[in-house]
């Protein structure tokens, strides 16, 4: 991929609902590839739409957003959907599929590349070690913890190597040691070359994790600073 332009590049992005709602107004941003960057402000700031639509979830109503050299607004949806295979997504209430095993749902997203089953065990087999869960490969999600849960969600985001994850509030549901745990996967993560996305309430974890801070006001920038 060309270095020559942002990673993510917004420039006056709005995005209206059919309701009538505006929940981003004129949004000017770019993020280079390789960093890690927390989106914070108040419920309602635009936090969860700006990452909404960074996926393909949403499309801006106005302005321009381009995301790994691709318009969000103008792509195709097979375009959405290709590019969406490449991300990590980690949302706050996980969104594991209950009837399938932990295995199963790391599994997902190589199964959607088309990994056979020999190269895909291996690599499933992996990434829940690293987040502390290699004995759990047969269990299902109702049987695991809060945290193990969300865990489950890191291993599934991180399993394809994604260039970009995406995380909509991961540690608001933890506990403080569960929550820096987490942040610690990610920050791995973003170390070895992963752009990391992520919005979230828990300011204390700013000081122990530092990153980009973007910070939102009722749907607009309010504030952009490195805290590293």
């Amino acid at each position: 991929m060309s270095t020559d332009h942002p990673f993510i590049q917004m420039q006056r992005v709005m995005l209206r609902y059919p309701t009538g709602k505006t929940a981003l107004s004129g949004v000017t941003l770019d993020i280079q590839q390789g960093q890690f960057v927390y989106l914070v402000g108040e419920s309602g700031a635009g936090k969860s739409s700006l990452l909404k639509m960074l996926y393909g979830g949403v499309r801006p109503s106005s302005g321009i957003l381009m995301a790994q050299q691709t318009d969000m607004r103008e792509a195709s949806e097979r375009r959405i959907r290709d590019l969406r295979r490449r991300m990590g997504i980690i949302f706050q209430d996980h969104k594991l599929l209950f009837s399938r095993t932990v295995f199963e749902n790391v599994a997902l997203p190589l199964r959607v590349q088309g990994w056979k089953t020999e190269r895909l065990i291996p690599r499933v087999r992996k990434v829940l070690e690293y987040v502390g869960l290699g004995d759990r490969l047969w269990s299902y999600p109702e049987a695991l913890s809060g945290g193990e849960q969300q865990r489950v969600a890191i291993a599934r985001a991180m399993t394809a190597n994604p260039a970009l994850i995406i995380a909509d509030e991961p540690t608001g549901n933890l506990d403080v040691d569960t929550a820096r745990r987490v942040l610690d996967y990610l920050m791995d993560l973003n170390r070895q070359g992963t752009t990391v996305i992520m919005a979230t309430h828990d300011l204390h974890l700013l000081e122990s994790h530092p990153g980009r801070v973007v910070q939102m006001h009722a749907g607009s920038l309010a504030g952009d600073y490195n805290g590293q």
